[in-house]
């Protein structure tokens, strides 16, 4: 995996993170705490993201 492979990885987990945030907070917004499916999904996809990042600081 080369440095670009690494960005894009980061790169589409940052994406995939904000949309999960979007979709909890549009869940949150309809009815107020009681969403364990998009929070889960969310903590999922920012442990992904904190993963991804991790790499790209590794060296090559």
């Amino acid at each position: 995996m080369d440095y670009m492979d690494r960005v894009d990885d980061a790169e589409g987990e940052a994406r995939r993170f904000l949309q999960r945030v979007a979709a909890w907070r549009k869940a949150e917004k309809a009815e107020p705490g009681r969403h364990p499916k998009e929070s889960g999904a969310m903590k999922r996809a920012s442990m992904d993201l904190t993963r991804a990042l991790a790499n790209l600081r590794r060296p090559l």
